[in-house]
C-alpha cells in the first residue's frame, strides 16, 4: 500500500512523529483529526477497521455491530457510523440527530490506511 498523499491533501491531513514517539495529527476538520488520533495507539483496532471499511465498499455487507467505531475523547465519545450509502458520518457522544461532519467511505478508508502505513 502507498500513502495516498492527494486525499490526505484534500483533508489538510498530517501526520507528525513527535520527539516523545507520539503521533501528532493535523487536518482540516478537528473532529476528523480527533477521531484519526485515537487510532494512533490502537493498532489492532485500527486493522479491524480498516479490514471492515474494505468490505463495506467491497460487498456493502456489513453486520449492523460493525458499522459503528468509537473513540473516547476525555469523558466524551466520537462515534463514526458506515453508512449504506457509502459515507462515514462522525457523532459527537449519543446526539445522532446531529452529525458532525459526513465524508465518503472511500476517502476514510484511504486516510486510515495511510496512518496505518505512518505507524508501521
Amino acid at each position: 500500500y502507498i500513502m495516498n498523499i492527494s486525499i490526505l491533501y484534500n483533508y489538510g491531513i498530517i501526520f507528525n512523529k513527535q520527539t516523545s514517539g507520539n503521533i501528532k495529527i493535523i487536518a482540516n476538520s478537528l473532529n476528523l483529526a480527533i477521531y484519526i488520533d485515537k487510532f494512533t495507539t490502537q493498532k489492532k483496532m485500527l486493522q479491524e477497521f480498516i479490514s471492515t471499511l474494505n468490505l463495506a465498499l467491497t460487498c456493502n455487507s456489513i453486520s449492523s455491530d460493525d458499522k459503528e467505531w468509537s473513540v473516547e475523547l476525555g469523558r466524551q465519545m466520537y462515534t463514526g457510523v458506515i453508512q449504506s450509502n457509502m459515507t462515514f458520518d462522525l457523532f459527537l457522544e449519543d446526539h445522532y440527530d446531529q452529525t458532525l461532519e459526513t465524508f465518503p467511505l472511500s476517502d476514510i478508508r484511504e486516510i486510515f490506511n495511510s496512518l496505518l502505513e505512518f505507524i508501521d
